[in-house]
């Protein structure tokens, strides 16, 4: 199937500079048609899935403590996540009316976000009973030929989830999006503008989601500044960088040189 190219976008507000790199990197998501995107968090850096995470074509580097910990390993990196490039994607960039399939969280909460993506034509799948269902049988994804496909799941298996759906739909566009669809489900700005601006992002999570990521950001936070650097390592051997992401190597790549 072939899709309209995409918009450049309405002229935009004025963008600050944080702003206008997530909208870069939307574009470079949106400009490259078809391909996995997904992001590193310290979380779930410490989680990862590394054959899946290797499938990924792009991955950005998402929380201030990875940020941090990049930059004293000598990688200056712009910090991005799903809820700041995302909604450059599907408000700005993707023509009205396209077709987009959100998977993950618990039942009802997908279709719930979805009414707050834009006017596009969005089928919803839970994370659980459904999930387990398009992963045999994904036909009706396949024949509803989506342009975008959007996964949150928890750190490694929303990237082997996602690398199975691009297999199976390889003209779309699929990106991982961890904990936003819960978020957006909740509120189309769940973090306020100054929570972005002052990095507090994981102060604010504690505050509203204590049960979930209290320890992430504490004991869990304290493990990865002892593991880091193997960790980063790891990361460092994916592939190619550049400012926005790691860039895994494929294969083909290898045998091409």
């Amino acid at each position: 199937m072939t899709f309209p190219p995409p918009h450049e976008g309405p002229p935009p507000r004025h963008l600050d500079e944080e702003e206008q790199m997530h909208r870069h990197f939307a574009q470079e998501i949106v400009s490259a048609g078809g391909g996995t995107t997904s992001w590193l968090n310290h979380w779930s850096l410490m989680h990862a899935n590394w054959a899946a995470l290797s499938a990924m074509d792009r991955v950005g580097f998402d929380g201030t403590f990875l940020q941090l910990a990049l930059y004293r390993a000598g990688h200056h990196v712009h910090r991005t996540s799903a809820d700041l490039v995302l909604p450059h994607v599907l408000h700005d960039l993707l023509p009205e009316g396209s077709r987009i399939v959100v998977v993950g969280a618990a039942p009802g909460v997908a279709q719930q976000a979805s009414k707050r993506m834009g006017p596009h034509d969005i089928r919803s799948f839970d994370g659980y009973g459904q999930l387990r269902e398009i992963r045999a049988h994904p036909q009706e994804i396949i024949d509803f030929a989506p342009r975008l496909i959007l996964v949150g799941l928890g750190a490694g298996l929303q990237e082997e989830v996602a690398a199975e759906l691009h297999a199976a739909c390889p003209q779309a566009m699929v990106c991982t999006v961890g904990g936003w669809i819960d978020q957006l489900a909740r509120s189309e700005h769940y973090f306020p503008r100054w929570v972005h601006k002052l990095r507090l992002g994981w102060a604010w999570r504690i505050l509203h989601e204590p049960r979930r990521v209290l320890r992430r950001y504490t004991i869990d936070a304290l493990r990865f500044s002892r593991k880091s650097r193997s960790l980063i390592a790891k990361v460092e051997a994916l592939g190619p960088w550049d400012e926005y992401a790691v860039y895994p190597k494929k294969p083909s790549d290898t045998n091409a040189q």
